[in-house]
């Protein structure tokens, strides 16, 4: 029969003395019946330390003739370091069990972070910061060193924007179908037919205000005698005026037993069969419409204020330094040439109202600075 490990057999020869029992430890308790002893956790780490289990080998029922069993003495705890305290405020790291980083985790499973670590961190953080304070710095100058040229860049921009607006809007204007003319208004006609004027310049409705053919207005204005001169103006978005300038008759000619007003061209402007009054008449036979004296005596009679105009009864003109009028109380005035025409009237206006100058027969201004009476 095999004995159990940790017994030593008894010894050979007659029993001796019994043998003091091995101490008891301190920290141990007592056995088992079947003689093993029983662990006790340790006070510092909380860890249970087994001892090795020791069998003993009945013998006979008499205890004082049974030879005591030998212990051998236990091998010594290992030291187990206590754990350190976690501050409130401590920044060690919490480490879960399963590799997953939380704030839930035992208290005893935290670890400190490396102090190098922590220091490498700031100091990228730090070369983060100043680099991008460098890229600033950077860009301002940049900046400020190009804001010359920026500017002058904006000024072409906005000239070249402002140049492209514009001809848009031309464009937009001289094409556009809502500028198209739709009405034409004839201003200043009272002689001339105004219905007759607008008629004739049909052709131009539908066309934009800016590329109204002015051409073809003044071929189809020089069709009517009466107009002088003519002014047009365009009223968006659809209206032209024709501002006109009639022709102003200024002596009565005697013509094939009618009368005609003509004007200072020589264009008949109305004939009527009797003689219109407050316009003189003049002798085409001696004075032909063509001729300079005509053209003379006819600035003369434009010079006149409408007040004297009427009292004249006709003119007469050799030559262009030999205009002469006749007045309807037989009275006469060498005026000479037309220069000085408006002086000249104002001389002879005032000579005819004075009435410390009686029985004159003839008004000489031919020299205004010195007027001569008859």
């Amino acid at each position: 029969m095999k004995r159990p490990p940790g017994v030593t057999p008894p010894p050979a020869g007659p029993p001796e003395a019994e043998q003091p029992s091995a101490p008891r430890d301190a920290g141990s308790r007592r056995r088992s019946p079947g003689g093993v002893r029983r662990s006790k956790k340790t006070p510092a780490s909380g860890v249970e330390a087994i001892t090795e289990p020791i069998a003993v080998v009945p013998t006979s029922a008499t205890p004082p003739a049974q030879s005591p069993a030998v212990f051998r003495p236990l091998p010594p705890l290992p030291e187990v370091s206590p754990v350190p305290e976690v501050s409130p405020g401590d920044d060690r790291e919490q480490v879960g069990v399963d590799g997953d980083e939380s704030g839930s985790k035992p208290w005893w499973l935290t670890r400190r972070t490396d102090p190098t670590v922590e220091k490498a961190a700031e100091a990228e953080k730090s070369l983060a910061h100043a680099e991008r304070r460098r890229r600033k710095y950077e860009r301002a100058e940049a900046r400020r060193f190009t804001q010359a040229t920026r500017s002058r860049r904006r000024k072409y921009l906005v000239g070249f924007a402002a140049t492209v607006a514009l001809v848009l809007v031309v464009v937009l204007t001289a094409y556009s179908p809502l500028l198209a003319v739709r009405t034409i208004t004839v201003e200043g006609a009272s002689r001339v037919d105004a219905g007759a004027v607008s008629t004739a310049l049909g052709d131009q409705l539908g066309r934009p205000l800016t590329l109204v053919d002015f051409g073809e207005v003044k071929k189809t204005l020089e069709t009517f005698p009466l107009i002088q001169s003519y002014v047009t103006e365009a009223r968006p978005p659809d209206t032209l005026v024709i501002r006109i300038v009639e022709r102003r008759p200024v002596v009565t000619v005697a013509a094939d037993g009618a009368f005609n007003l003509v004007d200072a061209a020589g264009v008949v402007v109305e004939t009527t069969p009797a003689r219109a009054p407050g316009y003189p008449t003049i002798d085409v036979a001696a004075n032909p419409v063509d001729s300079p004296g005509f053209a003379a005596a006819s600035q003369v009679l434009l010079a006149l204020s409408p007040e004297f105009l009427a009292q004249v009864d006709s003119v007469s003109a050799a030559t262009p330094d030999s205009v002469t009028l006749a007045l309807t109380n037989g009275q006469r005035v060498v005026w000479g040439s037309a220069e000085d025409s408006a002086l000249k009237a104002r001389i002879v206006a005032s000579m005819i109202s004075n009435p410390g100058i009686p029985d004159v027969t003839e008004y000489d201004v031919s020299s205004p600075e010195a007027p001569i009476t008859h």
